[in-house]
């Protein structure tokens, strides 16, 4: 069954948005009387009846509502330095959100090579995501900042780590990541971070790790850490 989203729920009555209404009447020919299920992006998965039904509008009577659906105990928040390759960047959301991503960051580093993102672009990917894998919560999405400025706005509790191939690393995320702990992970250009980015992370409280013996491309490292933290909490 397909899953739509809509942030307009009034106690028994939503509305779907315009384009996911048009998308359930015009593309799929729900009609009045049918029943689909959809999302609130805050946890909420409900079943609802199609009361009203027009090219760009749909009014549903929610029949069945669970709340806080596929929450988890931890909570894991990449922050990514975007690919030259834009795709690459998407596949990776799109994968995350699969998996379970509740904060993305893009970063601006020193050897990064894209400074410019199309955020309503990644959030509809995040959205189409999340309705597939049947995520309830939808990921925060954050725009671009500064490496040094992300590191100075980081100041909640969470266990940190920076994927590094220079000096200092502590060993693999495995072995570091505690079970059930939040989790902020860094992910750097495919430059890899500056020594002065690793050193100013480390200060922060970013605890630097591998994530195995391969050099892995931006994205794929980022996806390897996300599964990770996930396998560590099975």
């Amino acid at each position: 069954m397909n899953i739509f989203f809509t942030d307009q729920v009034r106690g028994e009555v939503a509305a779907l948005p315009e384009s996911e209404a048009r998308h359930c009447i015009q593309v799929l020919r729900h009609k009045v009387g049918d029943r689909i299920r959809f999302i609130d992006g805050q946890g909420g998965l409900y079943e609802g009846e199609i009361a009203e039904a027009g090219k760009k509008t749909c009014l549903l009577k929610v029949i069945s509502h669970k709340e806080n659906h596929g929450k988890r105990s931890y909570r894991v928040h990449l922050a990514v330095a975007p690919t030259k390759n834009i795709s690459r960047m998407e596949w990776l959301l799109e994968k995350a959100t699969e998996i379970g991503l509740d904060t993305f960051t893009p970063l601006l580093c020193s050897h990064s090579e894209r400074r410019v993102l199309k955020m309503e672009r990644l959030e509809k990917i995040v959205l189409s995501a999340a309705k597939q894998s049947v995520k309830a919560y939808l990921p925060q999405l954050n725009p671009l900042i500064g490496f040094d400025d992300f590191l100075a706005e980081t100041d909640w509790e969470a266990d940190r780590f920076i994927a590094y191939l220079g000096k200092g690393v502590k060993g693999a995320l495995k072995q570091n990541y505690k079970a059930g702990q939040d989790v902020c992970l860094l992910i750097g250009p495919e430059g890899g971070f500056s020594p002065q980015e690793a050193e100013a992370a480390a200060e922060a409280g970013f605890t630097p790790v591998t994530l195995g013996e391969s050099r892995l491309r931006t994205e794929t490292a980022a996806l390897v850490a996300c599964h990770t933290i996930h396998l560590l909490n099975a």
